[in-house]
């Protein structure tokens, strides 16, 4: 069927176009976008899953804070926040009312942590965990690695052209994809970053409280002198329960001099720790433990000024500021 061009020039007269005319102008629109994408989907379900390269897509942060200035879901948002003086990577989580493994899910350029002035991060107003796909069949993987729900994975919303694109095979971003209350995976993190959270991935706080005194050189609280404190203070209530930081085998434990009471456990890896100032002591020389079980309760015996856990770890005899694993 041809047309000459004063075909369309009656277009929203009612003298020109019966309503049965007018009304199929309306549905014909709704009924391509409809079926297109039923296609995208359709074809999208005869592929299979393929993990993203997102270093493939942005070279430069510059263009991962470009593409997510365009990124839209319908329940979070992503902020892009600009680093001021004075704050760290856990500051501004807490502030934003969300946590460190969420900052890191949605930063996958960092290679520490960091924070470096007038740097920018992405901050989502949720917690969870901001993936990449190529096909939209790659959400059930997505949902299976963060062991979530379907229904928690926001997906970015597409409009018909990109779509169309996806469909075509001529969209040359990906897909952003956020797992609501998902944790981040080392296998989507730089190198560096990744060894950090699969060192603190195998620790866990033996207890909760407040870091009172940190690793390195110090003001000795009893003896006031500059001394090698080897480990770290989290001050907490007398009696408060301490669970072990990680799985392993007891290699000590009773009173060790200047640590009071205290227990010395082999991990793997190479790895020790010591939990001192115990009050009380809840295993014994060889005992085999899993990580979390309690091995004692806070005191403030040997060398100590009030109730705390004196923490401190080694790698193959070397200390190691125990703060790389508690982050």
């Amino acid at each position: 069927m041809m047309f000459d061009g004063n075909f369309f020039k009656g277009v929203g007269r009612k003298s020109e176009f019966s309503p049965l005319f007018r009304r199929m102008l309306i549905v014909l629109p709704m009924a391509m976008i409809a079926v297109s994408s039923t296609l995208l989907l359709s074809k999208n379900s005869q592929e299979t899953g393929e993990e993203i390269n997102i270093n493939s897509f942005f070279q430069t942060e510059d263009q991962f804070f470009d593409f997510i200035e365009t990124v839209q879901f319908e329940s979070v948002r992503l902020n892009i926040v600009k680093i001021e003086r004075g704050d760290n990577y856990w500051k501004i989580a807490r502030r934003h009312g969300v946590d460190i493994d969420t900052l890191i899910g949605a930063n996958p350029h960092w290679t520490d942590l960091l924070a470096r002035m007038e740097g920018r991060i992405v901050v989502p107003s949720k917690k969870g965990v901001l993936r990449f796909v190529k096909k939209l069949d790659d959400l059930d993987a997505i949902a299976r690695e963060h062991s979530v729900e379907r229904e928690n994975l926001c997906v970015q919303k597409l409009y018909f052209r990109e779509k169309l694109a996806l469909f075509f095979g001529k969209r040359t971003q990906p897909i952003a994809v956020f797992a609501m209350n998902g944790r981040p995976l080392a296998l989507t993190m730089k190198e560096s970053l990744a060894k950090q959270f699969e060192l603190r991935e195998m620790f866990r706080s033996p207890l909760g409280g407040r870091f009172s005194s940190f690793f390195g050189r110090r003001m000795h609280p009893i003896l006031h002198r500059q001394a090698f404190h080897d480990g770290i203070d989290i001050a907490a209530r007398y009696g408060t329960p301490v669970g072990a930081p990680c799985e392993g085998v007891v290699e000590s434990a009773g009173w060790m001099g200047a640590y009071g009471k205290a227990v010395i456990i082999q991990h793997p890896r190479g790895y020790k720790t010591l939990c001192g100032h115990l009050s009380a002591i809840y295993v014994r020389e060889g005992q085999r433990i899993p990580r979390g079980r309690i091995i004692g309760r806070v005191g403030s015996t040997g060398f100590s000024t009030g109730p705390h856990l004196h923490f401190s770890l080694w790698k193959d005899g070397r200390p190691l500021d125990p703060m790389k694993v508690l982050w």
